[in-house]
């Protein structure tokens, strides 16, 4: 079939927005028309060149939500109009870590980097040239075929579009502060970075009981949002030396802290931030080859540093209780969503993006 997809050609490129021939499903796999798909850094730390993208052309995207159209062989999970929300980790159900709940580290699969398990990819130019899918779910399109390891069912009473945030942003950033670190109620909560991501982290430090939660950030705008899930306290990073704010604010350092940047230089400030017995959690996605320094005496005193992959998530679990949350009005998705662009302006979304105008863009294919 013919649809419509966002294409990756090498970093420092504008996304190209194209018609291309996708193929049906295979043995395991399902078509999904694709609702919405959320505009990640994941996403853009290939355009800017702050990961090695190997390949290209890719079809990009992996935040998303959808409804089912088409069943490959052997699907029984999943039917025709069943609403869904894409996983970034598939999820064998076989390997070790499915069967020790640790569904986000899931090794069972075996697939090229881009390619479905079989070893091709779905996707094609119109010329016929193979485009890759990245997370081999390639959301930002129209259309996609994702393998059913990688999709959640969900309830068709709560609005489709909205639930396209918990495949990233929601149980990154939540996971990370109630799987991952564990928070405690009553601690004292630090978040570097106040993005799509790092507002989930404080939100989630919020659910989870945190009194005190110090968003540190160097936009304005990203604070003020900041404020709105959750914070008690906002640090401008371009105007003060967050560590000395946080270990003002908290009289000694916070119990937990969270870089949501991918940054040495803010994680290793998370980390002389904590306190004695405290916690500092890498939530961001590190550049390639990144290395952080610590000093043999900040590990003194039972301090912890962690890294946190998609919020240690288990989605079958984790998803139906965002969806609840969310129904009671705990979880902020509809704040959010604070703008929505069609596929054609995926480049306008990044841009929304990098500006700190909005705390996530969402893009209606």
């Amino acid at each position: 079939m013919r649809t419509r997809s966002a294409i990756f050609y090498g970093p420092n490129q504008p996304i190209s927005v194209e018609d291309v021939e996708l193929q049906g499903p295979k043995t395991g796999e399902v078509l999904v028309r694709v609702a919405a798909t959320g505009v990640c850094h994941s996403d853009y730390h290939a355009v800017d060149g702050h990961i090695n993208a190997r390949l290209s052309p890719t079809v990009m995207g992996h935040e998303a939500s959808g409804i089912v159209e088409e069943i490959g062989p052997g699907v029984t999970a999943f039917a025709p109009g069943d609403h869904v929300v894409f996983t970034i980790r598939p999820m064998c159900g076989k390997c070790k870590y499915c069967s020790t709940g640790r569904w986000n580290l899931c090794d069972g699969i075996q697939a090229k980097r881009g390619h479905m398990v079989d070893g091709t990819t779905r996707f094609k130019k119109l010329d016929g040239t193979v485009l890759y899918m990245s997370h081999a779910l390639a959301a930002f399109s129209q259309h996609t075929v994702v393998a059913e390891w990688n999709l959640v069912k969900v309830r068709n009473d709560v609005p489709i579009e909205r639930l396209a945030s918990l495949g990233c942003a929601v149980v990154t950033g939540v996971g990370a502060v109630v799987n991952t670190a564990q928070v405690k109620a009553g601690s004292a909560v630090a978040v570097w970075g106040c993005g799509g991501v790092g507002l989930n982290v404080i939100q989630g430090a919020a659910i989870a009981g945190a009194t005190k939660i110090i968003a540190i950030d160097i936009a304005e705008s990203k604070l003020t949002f900041a404020k709105q899930f959750g914070a008690t306290d906002t640090v401008d990073a371009s105007k003060n030396d967050p560590v000395e704010a946080v270990m003002d604010l908290t009289g000694g350092g916070a119990d937990y802290t969270f870089e949501v940047i991918g940054n040495p230089s803010t994680l290793r400030q998370a980390f002389d931030a904590t306190c004695p017995g405290g916690t500092a959690c890498m939530v961001g996605v590190p550049p390639s080859g990144g290395e952080v320094s610590v000093p043999m005496e900040l590990l003194f005193r039972d301090r912890r540093l962690i890294g946190s992959s998609a919020g240690t998530g288990s989605p079958r679990v984790d998803f139906p209780w965002f969806i609840e949350m969310y129904r009671q009005g705990r979880l902020k998705l509809d704040e959010l969503q604070s703008r929505f662009r069609p596929l054609d302006e995926i480049n306008e979304a990044f841009e929304d993006m990098l500006s700190g105008e909005v705390a996530r863009t969402i893009v209606r294919p």
